[in-house]
């Protein structure tokens, strides 16, 4: 089975082609209308793993709805590919690009679905991203999660409780939650998103604000405020509350990449508001122990 497939300008592809091949081996890659219909007629049915889709270079002036013309019909031409619980990712880094605007992205997912139920029955998950960095694009196709990613949820903190555990999981796994992403960019920079349904998302920090996290340092209070921010949705911060924070939750997270969901911060926050006693294991330590739940 082909694990990914890449459509769209050569720019865009070639180096996220380069970044799964080194995870996951049989790539295909189309960057031309012709090359695209080759692949379609080429490659056996349900027999891509995942796809990730770019716009093609541009023909002169296109108009938005060009753009999302594009994309569906490219989505309906290469459907009979797609396994049956394949992932599709569409790419809109451009700011110019019709899929960064939130009414289109729902657009887009009601269609990319219909234009792959027209396969069979079919279990595909539609995401759209802003940012085309290998690691945010990795994490959502299947079998090329980044080294020291998790393994099956039954295996997720399985030294806890059967209660804990199933609450952890459903945090985890939950579709309503707001879930706060970082990893590391290819040239080695931080980078923070936050990911609410299919989007993800550039976490919103202040201009010229260096974020970071697995140490005490500014950028890892730049992150906690922002991150507090977010939470309490433009109340007054408290920057006892940010060192706090800082100290248990920013520093203990590992240094390549984390996860942490909305619901977890909140839970954090409102418990050191109310001045109640801290639990016997903070939200740190379980980041620690357990690693990020992707």
């Amino acid at each position: 089975m082909t694990s990914a497939l890449l459509t769209g300008s050569n720019v865009r592809t070639t180096p996220l082609a380069a970044a799964l091949r080194a995870h996951s081996g049989d790539v295909a890659v189309a960057d031309s209308r012709d090359g695209i219909a080759a692949l379609a007629a080429g490659l056996p049915a349900r027999s891509v793993g995942g796809y990730v889709q770019f716009l093609l270079a541009p023909e002169g002036v296109r108009s938005w709805a060009a753009q999302v013309t594009e994309r569906i019909e490219t989505l309906a031409l290469l459907a009979p590919l797609l396994a049956c619980t394949a992932v599709v990712v569409l790419v809109a880094e451009d700011p110019a690009d019709p899929a960064r605007d939130g009414r289109v992205v729902d657009a887009l997912g009601l269609l990319a679905q219909a234009a792959l139920a027209t396969g069979g029955d079919t279990d595909v998950t539609v995401s759209v991203v802003h940012e085309a960095s290998p690691a945010t694009i990795t994490r959502l196709l299947p079998g090329a999660a980044p080294v020291g990613g998790p393994g099956p949820l039954a295996d997720f903190a399985a030294d806890r409780d059967y209660a804990d555990w199933r609450t952890d999981v459903l945090n985890v796994t939950s579709t309503s939650d707001v879930t706060y992403l970082g990893w590391l960019n290819q040239e080695g920079q931080p980078r923070v998103g936050l990911l609410r349904k299919s989007v993800v998302s550039p976490l919103p920090v202040p201009p010229d604000s260096a974020v970071a996290w697995g140490h005490t340092g500014p950028g890892a209070r730049a992150l906690g405020r922002a991150l507090i921010g977010e939470i309490l949705g433009g109340q007054d911060i408290d920057e006892t509350l940010v060192e706090v924070f800082v100290k248990e939750v920013i520093d203990p997270l590992p240094a390549t990449s984390f996860e942490l969901s909305s619901r977890e911060l909140r839970t954090w926050i409102h418990r050191h508001l109310n001045r109640r006693s801290p639990e016997p294991e903070d939200l740190g330590q379980a980041r620690q122990r357990s690693g990020p739940p992707l």
